[in-house]
């Protein structure tokens, strides 16, 4: 899971870039129906019909032309950041309900002058009332801790009824695991539809000063070196918390300052193939615990942060590992300054969640 001085670091960064923001804001609120829907047998139980609130709130990034008109009058894509806060029944006594909190990104575009769509990713933590124990609760094999990882797909349409006023109506995907610091951890995902009112505090009717901002000169340093690091369970009869090294090289390619491609290479120092599941030694020796993966990653940036999807494929890996030969990620990049950024993400292997990584890389 999550430490806590780690996920109020990802809240502090909203405040870290607040000169890129427009004064354009929207404040939405949503109800939340649909299933929890198990991806593995050990979940199964625990389907459910679930229901909530969602509460966001967003701020439109300052969107860049090359000439001086009216933006009002043009389709033009607007990229936002926010917080979310949800609340969720999960539908079933083993798993109670869902307080989540969380650093949103999105984007929206106008189809009509009244109609628009709109999609937002949130990352951050959720609190379930509920977890795993095996005298008391044994059938939620899903979530063995309270703190969690939150994350929340969101996309939607948008039809603007009057200045202040609209209403949304879309779909969303609720997830909460640990990102196996805890076993067990088969994870929760939910699929719902969600509907509700959105509020412009200050109406449509933004200036051409507050749209505007003249294209600049683009630079970005290629390369890059990291490293990171995942602590984890390695299973229910292995209890003691493995540490797992990331280093990372990659070289990004940079157009503009609303994303850019990253390709590299990880290795992956993971202790945990030197033990099977009911804690005994595989045979391995010192030096077959890496696995090399080559990986292409895709960031959208907003302002000093941005929204990582890295998607990698194993060219070496222990001889007694049974992942898939690809993997994916999912995560934030925060940059301190022009050299440093900071890192975490969560590594999976499709919907199993392998273990979270905090780090960071140098630019050059």
């Amino acid at each position: 899971m999550l430490k806590t001085n780690n996920v109020f670091a990802i809240f502090a960064v909203l405040f870290g870039f607040i000169h890129t923001l427009n004064a354009q804001k929207s404040i939405t609120s949503s109800y939340l129906y649909g299933q929890m829907v198990p991806h593995t047998v050990y979940t199964e139980p625990l389907r459910a019909t679930v229901n909530g609130f969602q509460l966001d709130a967003d701020w439109d990034l300052m969107v860049e032309r090359r000439a001086n008109f009216l933006l009002k009058k043009e389709k033009y894509t607007v990229r936002n950041i926010g917080v979310s806060l949800l609340y969720m029944n999960m539908g079933h006594a083993s798993t109670g309900k869902q307080f989540a909190a969380g650093l949103s990104l999105g984007a929206s575009y106008p189809l009509t002058d009244k109609l628009g769509i709109r999609w937002r990713v949130v990352h951050g933590i959720s609190y379930l009332t509920q977890k795993y124990d095996s005298i008391s609760n044994p059938i939620n094999l899903a979530i063995s801790s309270n703190l969690n990882y939150y994350a929340n797909l969101n996309v939607e349409l948008k039809y603007q009824l009057a200045s202040k006023f609209g209403l949304n109506l879309g779909g969303s995907i609720v997830h909460a695991s640990n990102g196996n610091w805890h076993k067990p951890n088969g994870g929760l995902n939910a699929f719902c539809v969600s509907g509700g009112l959105i509020y412009n505090p200050y109406g449509l009717t933004v200036s051409k000063h507050h749209l505007y901002r003249e294209r600049r000169k683009f630079f970005a340093y290629p390369y890059s070196l990291g490293v990171k690091l995942a602590l984890r369970d390695h299973s229910w009869e292995n209890r003691r918390k493995f540490a797992v090294w990331v280093f990372e090289a990659s070289y990004r390619v940079q157009k503009s300052n609303r994303n850019f491609w990253d390709f590299g290479v990880d290795l992956f120092n993971d202790p945990l193939y030197f033990w099977d599941k009911k804690n005994n030694r595989t045979g391995l020796i010192i030096g077959q615990q890496y696995e090399l993966g080559l990986r292409v990653s895709h960031v959208f940036l907003f302002g000093r942060l941005g929204l990582r999807t890295d998607l990698g494929y194993y060219v070496l890996r222990p001889v007694n590992s049974k992942k898939t030969f690809y993997y994916n990620a999912f995560g934030f990049d925060y940059r301190l300054n022009q050299r440093v950024i900071l890192k975490n993400r969560i590594k999976a292997h499709l919907n199993d969640a392998d273990y979270m990584e905090f780090g960071l890389s140098y630019l050059f």
